[in-house]
C-alpha cells in the first residue's frame, strides 16, 4: 500500500502540507535534527561548529529528508501553475 505524506504545492514546485501523522512526524523530525545541530557538535566534537561544518550537517540531513519528501508526494514533484493547471494540455 502506497499511502502519501504530502500534498504537492499548489504552485511552484516541491512538497505542501504534510497530509497524514507521517508526514508531520517526518517534517518534525527534521526539524528537531536541523535545530539540534549546534548541540550535536557541541556535545560529540567539544567545540562549537564552524559555519561550513553546520553546512555540511544540514545538507547532511536535508538530503534524506527532500528524498522522503520527494518519493512520498502525491502526484509528484513538478511545476505547478495554481488552480489551472496548463502542463497537461497543449498549449495554443
Amino acid at each position: 500500500m502506497n499511502d502519501y505524506w504530502f500534498r504537492p504545492k499548489q504552485k511552484g514546485i516541491g512538497a505542501g502540507v504534510p497530509t497524514n501523522w507521517k508526514g508531520w512526524a517526518l517534517f518534525l523530525a527534521y526539524l528537531g535534527s536541523i535545530l539540534g545541530i549546534p548541540t550535536a557538535f557541541e556535545l560529540v566534537l567539544g567545540h562549537q561548529a564552524s559555519v561550513v561544518e553546520r553546512a555540511i550537517a544540514v545538507v547532511a540531513l536535508s538530503v534524506p529528508f527532500l528524498y522522503v519528501a520527494w518519493k512520498k508526494t502525491e502526484g509528484g514533484w513538478r511545476w505547478r501553475k495554481g488552480d489551472e493547471d496548463f502542463d497537461d494540455e497543449p498549449r495554443r
